[in-house]
């Protein structure tokens, strides 16, 4: 049977949402929105903070990454840590006496090695050389007689060992700059010229001993490569062999001021 019963049409309206669900809804877009604007700020916020790292690394010297690392047109961009626990460097090329004789020309190779945070210790060894005669080597005359026409100039060749400690300030804002103070005890000998077995002045050889405080500077544009400048003091004496024409050999002292000046440095860290 088919049913007669007049129907009522259905509302094609919804009825209305609850109004908790409307707040719900509302409240989630809106955390939503703050949660994005948050994370689009807080890096910018963190960079922009005074003494807050971005992106460092702890290590022995603490932590060495800095948000203020320099970056030029070309995009490179200056390290934010250096490497620490050792290092060798070659240091040349000259050094100077002011008082007594050294040899001006200083090759020397040195290893460095972190004790703890600033603090190192290092050891080195120099070749060392010149060219001259009685007068670079500030004797008074040649020694062997007017007469006796040996006087000439002629290569000076020696070695230099020594040791010392090192304190390498760490720049937070500047990592990659390492400022160096030094200071160390060492010594050498070296020989005057002496051409085929024919003296060419009096004395024949030097042995020093000194004292050698200092300091220098690094400049890192890598993470483990360095060039830089030291600039050291020689304070200390000096014992010398000669023998004069027709004398007997005799030995003389006297008191060393000199001055390292080593502008060329590559330090290579490990």
């Amino acid at each position: 049977m088919i049913d007669s019963r007049p129907t009522h049409p259905v509302s094609s309206t919804a009825d209305p949402a609850p109004r908790s669900s409307v707040r719900g809804t509302m409240a989630v877009r809106v955390a939503a929105v703050a949660l994005g604007l948050g994370l689009t700020v807080a890096p910018q916020s963190a960079a922009a903070a005074p003494g807050v790292q971005v992106g460092g690394k702890a290590g022995t010297n603490g932590t060495s990454g800095t948000a203020s690392s320099s970056r030029n047109k070309s995009g490179f961009k200056l390290p934010e840590r250096v490497a620490q626990g050792n290092a060798i460097s070659l240091l040349m090329p000259v050094q100077v006496g002011f008082v007594g004789y050294i040899p001006r020309v200083r090759i020397a190779f040195q290893y460095d090695r972190q004790i703890q945070k600033a603090h190192w210790i290092f050891l080195g060894a120099a070749s060392l050389l010149d060219r001259g005669d009685f007068d670079t080597f500030r004797l008074p005359n040649c020694g062997l007689g007017d007469s006796v026409r040996v006087c000439n100039k002629g290569t000076v060749a020696g070695f230099d060992i020594y040791a010392g400690y090192a304190h390498k300030w760490y720049l937070r804002d500047n990592p990659y700059l390492v400022p160096i103070a030094r200071g160390a005890i060492g010594g050498g000998a070296w020989w005057y010229p002496d051409v085929t077995g024919s003296r060419q002045q009096s004395r024949e050889s030097t042995f020093a001993m000194s004292l050698r405080p200092g300091g220098g500077l690094r400049f890192f544009p890598i993470l483990d490569l360095a060039i830089g400048i030291d600039v050291n003091f020689a304070l200390g004496f000096t014992v010398s062999k000669d023998t004069p024409l027709a004398m007997p050999t005799v030995k003389k002292s006297g008191f060393l001021f000199g001055i390292e000046i080593l502008p060329l440095i590559v330090e290579y860290r490990f």
